[in-house]
């Protein structure tokens, strides 16, 4: 059995489920119990249901899964992300999955999962995936360590190894809002940039049921000034050094009111960043907004008014 978004299952047929925007990869889940006991995920607390984040994963056969992939229109999906649950069985059951995943598509395939070394990941890499994310989450060695538990700097240098032996495969989540500062995360941001690891920025979402519900999301201006750093430093328009900050918090870009607004034109800064053709709608927020990131391009109103939050939060 193979769990699936609801959007994917939607994309696949396999759902009757209206969206505004369907999601332009297709997001699958292998595995069940989770040995991981991440405070901010519903697994990590020990409740095993359909859920992982905000999202509802149905369950499907195999067979269901490769029918809709082979009869997917051209064109709708970019890319298939499996997302494994770290499990006693090891990597084995991930690459059986993928082996039928690329038996049945084209498509690149992403995988988010739980590797113990060097050795795994090589592994995974030639069982078929293009890309594999060693999700960091946290952006301390503290915050790590009280909210998914274990060593931050061994998951972050297993990250780094990786990256270094297979340059242009390796991806990382962080997780905004977990209780670092602007400055720790951007300056993590700018380490992994600099180690040719992809960023997927997200903002932290409170969920019932887990151990950290009552911790508020961060505030939207925050979260922009994060997204607005990442951006310029990933397209190199700045440098870290650049930046200033104050008890953790975001001051400055170092450039003009004017070079900002131009190097922001269009929003792309507020888009789902991570792997190319991933747009993860509602992900990290409700359908009815604020949007954190947004799954598609801004119109120019939406950027103008996004622009405008960031702005007005380092001039004030």
């Amino acid at each position: 059995m193979i769990r699936l978004s609801e959007g994917t299952s939607a994309c696949l047929g396999l759902k009757a489920t209206r969206m505004d925007t369907y999601p332009s990869t297709a997001y699958l889940l292998s595995g069940d119990k989770c040995s991981m006991s991440c405070s901010f995920c519903p697994r990590g607390s020990g409740n095993y249901n359909n859920r992982l984040g905000r999202v509802g994963w149905p369950e499907y056969t195999e067979e269901e899964v490769a029918k809709g992939l082979v009869s997917l229109p051209q064109g709708r999906l970019q890319r298939l992300c499996l997302q494994a649950v770290r499990g006693e069985s090891g990597i084995e059951p991930i690459i059986r999955t993928i082996d039928i995943l690329k038996k049945v598509s084209h498509l690149p395939i992403s995988l988010s999962a739980w590797v113990d070394n060097r050795e795994e990941a090589g592994a995974l890499l030639q069982a078929g995936a293009e890309r594999i994310s060693i999700a960091l989450d946290a952006a301390t060695d503290a915050v790590y360590a009280r909210v998914k538990g274990g060593v931050f700097n061994e998951r972050l240098g297993l990250l780094l190894s990786c990256a270094d032996a297979w340059p242009g495969r390796f991806t990382t989540h962080l997780i905004c809002g977990l209780g670092e500062n602007e400055e720790d995360l951007l300056s993590l941001i700018d380490s992994l940039i600099r180690a040719g690891v992809r960023v997927a920025l997200f903002s932290f979402t409170p969920l019932r049921g887990t151990l950290m519900e009552d911790r508020p999301q961060p505030k939207l201006e925050s979260y922009r000034r994060v997204q607005a750093g990442f951006y310029l430093l990933r397209d190199n328009a700045v440098s870290l050094s650049a930046l200033s900050f104050k008890d953790g918090k975001l001051l400055s870009f170092g450039l003009s009111r004017l070079e900002l607004e131009k190097q922001l034109t269009g929003g792309k800064a507020f888009e789902t960043t991570g792997c190319s053709g991933c747009n993860r709608p509602y992900y990290n927020e409700r359908p009815q907004g604020p949007l954190y990131n947004y799954h598609r391009p801004l119109s120019p109103s939406e950027a103008e008014k996004e622009i405008g939050i960031l702005l007005r939060s380092i001039e004030g």
